[in-house]
């Protein structure tokens, strides 16, 4: 008796840390988001049909969730009807497109133009997730650091633009949200054309064309002292190994040398999520493009990022 007891006890316990083990794994979800600059709507017009079913090509066999697209131009809806994903178009530039429906839109035009940046909130199977997309201005060119003078006055030389000013609005634009990232998660993603402070370090200067400059840029500095998480970074975090080249030099006439420049991200913060895998893939303009063991005309001067996030509940 005791014995058919002990059982039935034992099998009781099990069925319990069974289902247990079952309600943890549905409460943490996956949510994979890629951040393009496809370079005004892939180039179509110098490509042809072949930049367009490159870049949707790409974004298909990368199964993002959730793509944060910068210089969209007129492809909107011909990468959202690809696609079959939900989307919203914030600007000419701007667009973002969800596997999950859209809930919210979040412009701010008194604060930051929409062309630079603007959001949407997702519902992921009853979870709520905030992601942005943004682009800053690309001038003074990102390539043409002055490497030969200080950290003083490079930094003097970067402000003189607007980058400064912008990342400022809009991390302004965001505090009430921010305020509220532990409950709901936000991820924000784009083409940043600047540098970031954890890939200009010692242990790098005289890597990659950085001309033996430290930098720490006034646009990555802001971010993290939003408490905003680098995702590439956090998951690659030596720079020597890994800087994420998502920018090549060579992809016009002007004659600088390839920094292998890293100026495309994906931040983020929150309790609740956490970057367990992220990745730079970059190409040459108009040349063939090997990806998760398929070839793909890449059509963009710019690489993309691909981050996923484990969210919990």
């Amino acid at each position: 008796m005791k014995t058919q007891l002990f059982t039935s006890i034992t099998f009781v316990i099990l069925l319990l840390s069974l289902f247990s083990s079952c309600s943890e794994q549905k409460k943490e979800q996956q949510l994979t988001v890629l951040s393009w600059n496809i370079w005004h709507a892939g180039h179509s017009k110098t490509y042809g049909q072949k930049a367009c079913d490159g870049i949707i090509g790409v974004l298909k066999k990368s199964q993002a969730d959730v793509i944060l697209m910068i210089e969209t131009y007129g492809a909107s809806d011909l990468v959202a009807d690809s696609l079959g994903f939900y989307h919203r178009l914030l600007s000419s530039n701007l667009s973002i497109y969800s596997r999950y429906p859209i809930v919210k839109t979040f412009t701010f035009p008194d604060q930051i133009a929409t062309f630079n940046f603007g959001g949407v909130e997702i519902d992921m199977d009853g979870t709520p997730v905030r992601l942005f997309d943004t682009w800053i201005h690309y001038l003074p060119d990102a390539r043409l650091v002055p490497t030969d003078k200080s950290e003083e006055e490079i930094l003097a030389w970067d402000d003189a633009g607007t980058r400064d000013e912008e990342i400022r609005k809009i991390l302004g634009a965001l505090k009430p949200m921010i305020a509220e990232s532990d409950s709901i998660p936000i991820v924000m993603g784009g083409d940043f054309n600047s540098h970031s402070h954890l890939d200009w370090t010692e242990a790098t200067k005289d890597m990659y064309n950085h001309g033996g400059a430290v930098v720490n840029w006034t646009v990555s500095k802001e971010m993290q002292a939003a408490n905003f998480k680098d995702s590439f970074r956090e998951i690659n975090p030596d720079p020597v190994k890994n800087i994420g080249t998502t920018w090549l030099t060579d992809a016009d006439s002007l004659e600088t040398v390839n920094r292998q420049d890293r100026i495309d991200f994906i931040y983020y913060q929150g309790k609740t999520i956490q970057a367990i895998e992220s990745q730079c893939y970059d190409n040459i303009l108009g040349e063939a493009f090997s990806f998760k063991g398929e070839d793909f005309f890449y059509a963009s001067d710019h690489g993309f990022v691909l981050t996923t996030f484990t969210i919990r509940k």
